[in-house]
């Protein structure tokens, strides 16, 4: 098939309208779809990452809890290589769980201080700090735990934070600041804490 004059003039424009822009096109071309590419493969290799850590979260949480000391190196290369991730602090909340159980006050307040230091969402450090309040308070350690309480972002805990900050004070001595306590507890209690509440407005 034969080309018009006018076909072949277009055809010699599109042939040097792409000799200078083709670099210019290839760039986009491979920014816009090298882009979907590479946050397919970052999401992908994310989801891998994920799916890793949790099983290895499970094999070390398993084999601490058979022997703790045994595998206090392995758990804590674990926190090492996850460090800042809900797993760490997971695995951290785990062992001072394990460490209460075994009335290893002293080794929890570690771990639930690491939980802290971790974490970067409101309801893990909520969580963790509240744990850590509560370890000091067994070991009598009364303003930091107050201190920690502080710590406590996460307004669903807001009924066990004060709950536990009046059995800080009343420890104190501080009937008072205690039974204050107490009130703002009952405000965000559940119906079972209510109960224990009650029970100690009772006993001031």
């Amino acid at each position: 098939m034969a080309y018009t004059i006018e076909e072949e003039q277009e055809l010699s424009a599109i042939k040097a309208w792409w000799q200078e822009n083709y670099k210019f096109i290839i760039v986009c071309f491979v920014i816009a779809f090298g882009g979907v590419f590479g946050w397919n493969y970052w999401q992908s290799h994310q989801l891998q990452k994920i799916h890793n850590a949790s099983a290895e979260y499970e094999q070390v949480l398993f084999n601490y809890a058979k022997d703790p000391k045994a595998q206090e190196e392995q758990f804590s290369q674990f926190i090492k290589n996850n460090e800042k991730t809900g797993y760490a602090v997971l695995a951290l909340l785990d062992k001072a769980k394990i460490a209460v159980e075994n009335q290893d006050f002293a080794q929890a307040e570690d771990a639930l201080k690491q939980a802290v230091a971790q974490s970067t969402d409101d309801v893990l450090s909520s969580v963790s700090a509240l744990r850590l309040a509560a370890v000091q308070f067994q070991l009598g350690q009364f303003d930091p735990a107050l201190d920690s309480l502080k710590l406590v972002k996460d307004q669903a805990w807001n009924g066990a934070k004060n709950m536990l900050v009046g059995d800080i004070q009343l420890a104190k001595g501080d009937k008072e600041a205690a039974k204050s306590a107490y009130q703002q507890a009952q405000q965000n209690a559940t119906p079972l804490e209510q109960q224990l509440i009650q029970v100690r407005l009772n006993n001031l």
